[in-house]
């Protein structure tokens, strides 16, 4: 197996790498790894911003990192075979099963993910957007992570560039279909967005005024970032609407920004006591 290659002199691999041991072919993917740590920093970050709140609310931080965990790859994979590639999976219905094939999809995993914790929270009679807050932060954590997965491994490729900072792929293994040419290197457009929303959301969870407030900061930063990365991104085979003019995501971003404005400012309004941090 030989690494891709980029324009910017990056090495990109596919797989950590790829070896026989004891007669069988053993090559762990990249992306594997990089959203196992993806999940497990966000789980951390978590518990570390709980502990500072307050205690007897830690069951539910793990709880609901569990319930997040498998509501994110159903609804990744959801979003992917319901959206993007709909005829394929229709035509070949077993194959909605070969997850280690590929084919999640952030949106769908973080929609989800927010249904399932809202069900839980009625369930259990707690403070939803409390919760939001926690979790809003680590989310973003957990993008950069996983957004750098997507880069070693090839998907959510962008279009064809001609600025230096462009990469080629050209491993085999890689998803990536356009090889050989300069493309934008979206993946990392987006880690680096959402490790700047990590940060800032950080500052202003110590400067937070209101219960909500960093759930409602996450959406609205996230949903206009992916707006934007949308126009650089080449993997059309996602799908788009209205003869091309925006894909599936950008419609997800354009309902789900006005949501959160009118969220953050009935959270502004109802001004819930925030809990108290520990010194």
């Amino acid at each position: 197996m030989s690494p891709s290659v980029c324009y910017s002199g990056v090495v990109m691999f596919p797989y950590l790498f790829d070896k026989v041991i004891f007669g069988h072919h053993v090559h762990p993917p990249t992306y594997g790894l990089m959203l196992a740590l993806a999940f497990t920093a966000g789980y951390f970050e978590a518990l570390r911003r709980a502990k500072k709140l307050h205690d007897k609310q830690m069951k539910h931080v793990e709880n609901l990192f569990l319930l997040v965990l498998v509501a994110s790859v159903l609804g990744s994979r959801l979003f992917h075979v319901l959206f993007e590639e709909f005829d394929y999976y229709a035509e070949h219905p077993a194959k909605i099963f070969a997850v280690w094939e590929g084919g999640y999809t952030f949106y769908g995993a973080a929609l989800m993910g927010l249904l399932f914790m809202f069900l839980y929270a009625r369930r259990h009679r707690l403070d939803y957007a409390y919760y939001g807050d926690i979790a809003g932060p680590s989310t973003m954590l957990g993008l950069a992570i996983g957004r750098m997965g997507c880069f070693f491994a090839g998907c959510c490729w962008g279009r064809p560039t001609k600025a230096p900072w462009g990469v080629v792929f050209n491993d085999p293994d890689s998803f990536c279909t356009v090889k050989g040419i300069p493309i934008h290197p979206t993946q990392i457009y987006e880690a680096a967005g959402a490790l700047l929303r990590y940060f800032y959301l950080l500052w202003l969870f110590r400067r937070r005024q209101y219960v909500g407030q960093i759930l409602v900061h996450t959406m609205i930063g996230y949903g206009i970032l992916r707006f934007i990365i949308e126009f650089f991104r080449g993997d059309d085979y996602r799908g788009y609407i209205f003869n091309g003019m925006i894909s599936y995501s950008q419609l997800v971003s354009l309902f789900l920004v006005p949501f959160a404005i009118a969220a953050m400012v009935v959270y502004g309004k109802k001004r819930l006591p925030l809990p108290r941090r520990k010194r």
